[in-house]
Order: structure tokens, then sequence, then C-alpha cells
């Protein structure tokens, strides 16, 4: 899993960075099956005249592209909140992905048994 974090018109911050490695390893629960390559674009940016920042997280692989942004006064809320409906969506591809994969299973099943029935006859 690469990750790419990139600061805007803010200062780089060691304390920042590490909270969005940790919340991005709730992410990598969901992921771990993933083939490779997983790309995690974050960007954190802050407004020049107003005490308000922008989160935007971007997932590219395989079976996963989403973008997630939020805005607020807090830039750790922000995160928490991207970071949250990242993992949501993910979580909602996958369990889309793994009913598909069970239905097409019952699918081919029916199709088996379709093809047993026309042989006996």
């Amino acid at each position: 899993m690469k990750v790419q974090i990139t600061f805007r018109a803010m200062e780089h911050s060691q304390a920042v960075e590490h909270y969005v490695q940790e919340g991005l390893q709730k992410l990598h629960k969901f992921l771990q099956k993933e083939p490779d390559p997983i790309n995690i674009e974050v960007i954190l940016e802050a407004h020049r005249q107003h005490h308000h920042h922008k989160v935007e997280i971007r997932i590219h692989s395989k079976h996963n592209h989403a973008i997630v942004e939020h805005e607020g006064p807090d830039l750790y809320q922000a995160i928490d909140y991207v970071i949250k409906h990242l993992i949501a969506e993910v979580k909602k591809r996958k369990d889309k992905f793994v009913d598909k994969q069970k239905h097409a299973g019952k699918v081919r099943t029916l199709d088996a048994l379709q093809d047993e029935e026309d042989d006996l006859l």
C-alpha cells in the first residue's frame, strides 16, 4: 500500500502525518486481500485567510476507486470524517462484490442443474 501525503498552504507536521497513517491502518484491514498496487493520496489543505481545513483522500486499486473529501475548522475531525466515510465506501463495495460472487455461484449451479435435466430427457 503506497501512501502519499501532501500538505497544501500549511507546514508539514509529523504529528498530523502520523495521525493520518494511524487512521489508514483501519482501512488496511479491508484492503488486505486486494491485489497490488494500492495507491492512496491524502491531500491536507488549509485555507489562507480563514481557519478552515480541507481533507481529501483518493484511493486507487484494481477494485476500488474512491474520492472522499471534507471541509471544516478542525483538521483532526476532518481527517476522522474522511477516513470513516472511506472505510464505509470500501466496505460497501466489498459487500457488493461478495454478494455478486455468491449470486454468480448460485446461477452457475442452476445452469448446471438445467444441463443435467436436459441430458436426462
